[in-house]
């Protein structure tokens, strides 16, 4: 296991973030974690993509694990990474965000381009300003289930939780260790649609599972189709947390899409 150079709060404007940090001398990827984890669902990443040579940085967005909640009015989501790069004194960064951290990722993207040398999208809906998105995200039923069934029904696939439920009561672990009692509610801090999508210049790897309930190949088939040039990889089997589920596979996936980025 690769020794974390840094751990703590970031003193960053309107509320100080937890974050760690591998170090080293590599191109840096940032890891944003879903609305259902924090920082310490990225073990599997942190160790394959550090022992590739990558400076690996992972924080935790507003009241998960110990970041500050701050105040509503004060800064938004796109400001907070922003805000967290110049504290670490990081120009430009790929940047991986699973589920609703792929929403920040991509917000990102769209706002500070020069900032962002890749996007992986994992498992993320988008959420794009489109009539077009929103009949088909109300298809999938989310909203009527998702407050009364488990974390782990709704984000790990079957084959993952039948056939490994350790793996499947860790998740469950890290998610009540991360999620604070009352979510942030905090703005994006800019209009994601699909002229803006179309408009991004930046290399994107959307990644999502064959059994994801949130974000199915369809979904991201619609997302791919807005965008200028993206490379798209469904996993079988996997459901809503590719990183967690075939770690192994998901970070060869990833270490591919990076290694074929052009950083100048």
């Amino acid at each position: 296991m690769p020794i974390i150079m840094h751990e703590g709060l970031a003193d960053t404007p309107h509320a100080r973030l937890w974050h760690w940090d591998t170090g080293g001398t590599g191109d840096t990827i940032i890891l944003c974690h879903p609305a259902s984890q924090g920082c310490a669902i990225w073990e599997h990443q942190r160790d394959s993509f550090s022992a590739a040579g990558f400076r690996v940085v992972a924080y935790a967005r507003r009241g998960y694990d110990q970041s500050e909640t701050g105040t509503p009015d004060t800064g938004t989501a796109i400001e907070d990474l922003s805000n967290l790069m110049d504290w670490l004194k990081i120009e430009r960064a790929h940047l991986l965000g699973a589920a609703a951290g792929g929403i920040t990722v991509t917000g990102f993207a769209v706002a500070h381009p020069a900032r962002t040398i890749s996007a992986v999208l994992a498992g993320t809906i988008i959420s794009p300003d489109e009539d077009e998105w929103r009949k088909i995200y109300g298809r999938l039923g989310i909203a009527a289930v998702r407050d009364t069934v488990s974390v782990d029904f709704l984000e790990l696939g079957p084959a993952f939780r039948a056939a490994n439920p350790e793996g499947t009561k860790r998740f469950i672990t890290l998610s009540s260790e991360a999620k604070p009692d009352k979510l942030v509610t905090q703005a994006l801090g800019v209009t994601v649609n699909w002229q803006a999508l179309e408009n991004l210049q930046v290399p994107v790897l959307l990644i999502t599972g064959e059994a994801d309930l949130y974000a199915p190949p369809p979904l991201h088939e619609l997302i791919a189709s807005h965008l200028p040039n993206p490379q798209m990889k469904t996993m079988r089997a996997i459901g809503h947390a590719p990183y967690w589920e075939a770690p192994n596979s998901f970070d060869d996936i990833v270490l591919d899409f990076l290694k074929s980025v052009p950083v100048d």
